[in-house]
């Protein structure tokens, strides 16, 4: 990252040292923060800075909503970055907004590509890095980072880039970062609006994608949603609130934001209907409401204070003047965000310890699957010999019945369940188990027929039968007639060359065949059970001794 002097930020070189110009970021954004709350949120940029966003879910704001609702205007005006205004155009890509404290200045701007692409387009959109020192260049910058993620700026379809063909939205990300000895530590966030449906210049794909990237982050358990909403249409009918209401059904981590009230006709049902919205009286938010106005079109060249002057007389003159004063306007969301934020992170901070330590026993014991270095193929040998001997161990301990072995050392107090690996890896007292299951499911479904002496009575385990009719193996009731019947059917079907009045000496291993018919397939089921839960035994084995791509080739 290039390093910027200070007053290279500043569009105007000749500010004083303690002055900072509109477009600089400097005082505006480091009232968002007070000295406890920089600490606080140092530690959520030092996890940053090792990677871990993309291991955990770390606290961040992002503004999401419809699109036109006034997302980029409502982050504009938060963090008085003078992003590039095009009526035609609408935010095409998430855009993430890192302030960073350093020792000295600098801004750059990268794309961070998307997973789901090639190797090759990962590689080239991770080359794109400009560094910049004046806020004017931003545009030129945006607009080459677009063509770079192959968007076209127009929306036709047109292919801005020869590498890849160009469409209306992307799934990588536009990351800008900040950085100075007096900027807060904050990531802000804003995302594509949500599309109805596909339009000329907007395709079924493209509505799809917007969806996915706007779950991506508003699912995010620890990311406060400033849920942007536009007055100009209907509450109801904007769908963000029933995104985000998806993700965050009490409403603990959203902040619903109203833009555009000076639309409103003056003492309309509209306007009521938005006062009653924003006094948490109809979508109900934990944490509330607040009020926008943004720049209207004739205002569009408004400097930032001259925009903030004509929203404090808006707030001023209108009916939403009824609002408390700490829920209308860009300063007061500035300063309730910033208590939003610090809560936030200091409640979910605890959580986050554990998190980070669970992952860090993890990626230790993986590190300590990998073993030492095998770089040739004898020390390959030398690691499968050990891992070979260890695995037999532990296997013929399993088969023998004694855990005296450390693999066997688990909570006691833990269920013993056929769903629980610590239960799994007693391999003996398993198969011991379902060898007494197996047992108890031949006395009372080996037999193909029951009997009862009774001539009317049915058999004792009728009701059994009854209850297991759709068992294939449930013995079949026959009363005593039935039974007689059954035998001397199977007394003629026998009969030998012995004399009359004496019977087939195999009559009664014939007998037995039939009635021991269902053995074969409880017994192949049991085996089968069985076979199972060795197979269960050496993956879970497997999967706590070796790494994973050793896995995958031994089993």
């Amino acid at each position: 990252m290039e390093s910027i002097e200070a007053e290279g930020l500043r569009p105007n070189p000749q500010p004083q040292d303690d002055e900072e110009s509109p477009g600089t970021l400097g005082s505006t954004l480091e009232g968002l923060q007070t000295e406890d709350q920089r600490k606080v949120l140092d530690t959520i940029v030092q996890l940053r800075k090792c990677g871990l966003d993309g291991i955990l879910s770390l606290p961040e704001i992002v503004v999401c909503g419809d699109q036109s609702a006034g997302k980029s205007s409502v982050l504009e005006a938060l963090t008085e970055i003078p992003f590039p205004r095009n009526d035609n155009l609408c935010t095409r890509f998430a855009t993430e907004i890192s302030l960073r404290r350093e020792l000295t200045e600098s801004l750059t701007v990268r794309v961070i590509p998307d997973t789901d692409r090639s190797q090759e387009d990962q590689k080239r959109i991770k080359d794109f890095s400009e560094s910049i020192t004046d806020f004017e260049d931003l545009p030129l910058i945006m607009d080459a980072a677009t063509k770079v993620m192959g968007i076209a700026n127009d929306g036709d379809g047109s292919t801005q880039s020869n590498q890849t063909p160009a469409s209306a939205f992307s799934k990588d990300t536009l990351s800008i970062e900040i950085n100075g000895p007096n900027r807060p530590q904050l990531t802000l966030i804003d995302i594509p609006g949500l599309i109805q449906s596909a339009t000329k210049g907007v395709s079924e794909t493209d509505v799809a994608v917007v969806a996915e990237i706007t779950d991506r982050y508003i699912k995010r358990p620890r990311t406060i949603c400033l849920a942007v909403v536009s007055a100009t249409n209907d509450a109801a009918n904007q769908p963000i609130l029933q995104r985000v209401r998806r993700f965050d059904p009490q409403g603990e981590r959203t902040l619903g934001v109203i833009t555009k009230p000076d639309q409103l006709p003056k003492g309309s049902g509209s306007e009521a209907k938005f006062l009653e919205l924003a006094r948490n009286e109809d979508v109900f938010f934990k944490l509330g409401w607040h009020v926008i106005r943004n720049r209207r079109f004739d205002e569009k060249d408004f400097s930032f204070e001259e925009r903030n002057a004509a929203e404090e007389h808006f707030f001023r003159t209108s009916n939403f003047s009824v609002l408390p004063q700490e829920m209308v306007g860009i300063e007061t969301l500035r300063t309730r965000l910033s208590q939003l934020l610090f809560e936030h992170v200091k409640a979910e901070l605890p959580q986050l310890s554990e998190d980070l330590e669970r992952a860090l026993q993890i990626d230790r014991h993986e590190l300590d699957l990998l073993g030492d270095m095998r770089s040739t193929p004898a020390a390959c040998r030398v690691y499968l010999a050990k891992l070979s001997m260890e695995c037999r161990e532990i296997c013929k301990a399993g088969l023998d019945g004694k855990y005296e072995h450390e693999y066997f050392k688990t909570d006691a107090e833990e269920t013993f369940s056929l769903t629980n690996k610590s239960t799994i890896a007693r391999l003996r007292a398993v198969v011991q188990y379902s060898n007494a299951n197996f047992a108890e499911e031949v006395q009372k479904r080996g037999h193909k027929y029951s009997f009862s002496m009774a001539e009317d009575e049915p058999p004792e385990d009728a009701n059994l039968d009854q209850n297991n009719a759709s068992t294939s193996t449930s013995p079949k009731p026959l009363s005593k007639k039935e039974s007689v019947a059954w035998v001397q059917k199977m007394l003629l079907r026998s009969r030998g060359t012995e004399l009359i009045g004496n019977f087939n000496p195999n009559l009664i291993g014939e007998l037995f065949w039939e009635q021991s018919q269902p053995w074969e397939q409880l017994a192949s089921s049991h085996i089968e059970k069985v076979s199972q839960l060795c197979k269960r035994f050496l993956t879970n084995l497997l999967e706590q001794k070796a790494p994973k791509e050793i896995q995958g080739r031994i089993w």
